[in-house]
């Protein structure tokens, strides 16, 4: 009984095979993309309830992105999360707690939508407004 079930799912599968190849024998077999470049030199600094990320890109692959994407990094659980988007290398992340330290990864998306390899992380460590800059806002 076991082995009619297994030769006769063998002949189903083998027949559905066979019939969806020939319906897509001239279609593409795979998926071939280059992924746009990992952009380098990430650093994160940190001031005063805000942190200033930037990064470094090859000059020759821009033309092809369409933006950067900058990730919050939680280290301790593996957690990522997008907090923005720039055609910059340069992105202000604001309105942070002090006395944290936050870390970022970026990403390059070329113009099709596709996003590459983001970064390894930074860090930096944001300062609690001082009492004096406070004055000075107002």
């Amino acid at each position: 009984m076991m082995r009619s079930l297994v030769l006769f799912l063998l002949a189903v599968a083998v027949a559905l095979h066979l019939s969806c190849s020939k319906d897509h024998q001239n279609l593409p077999t795979g998926f071939a993309y280059d992924p746009p470049p990992t952009p380098t030199n990430l650093v994160a600094t940190g001031g005063e309830e805000v942190s200033t990320i930037s990064w470094s890109y090859p000059a020759a692959a821009r033309a092809s992105i369409g933006e950067f994407r900058v990730y919050q990094y939680v280290e301790v659980y593996d957690m990522l999360q997008i907090i923005g988007t720039t055609s910059d290398t340069v992105f202000v992340d604001s309105l942070l707690i002090g006395n944290i330290s936050y870390c970022y990864k970026v990403s390059a998306v070329d113009t099709t939508g596709f996003e590459g390899w983001r970064t390894a992380s930074a860090c930096a460590f944001v300062k609690t407004r001082s009492l004096a800059s406070e004055a000075h806002r107002r």
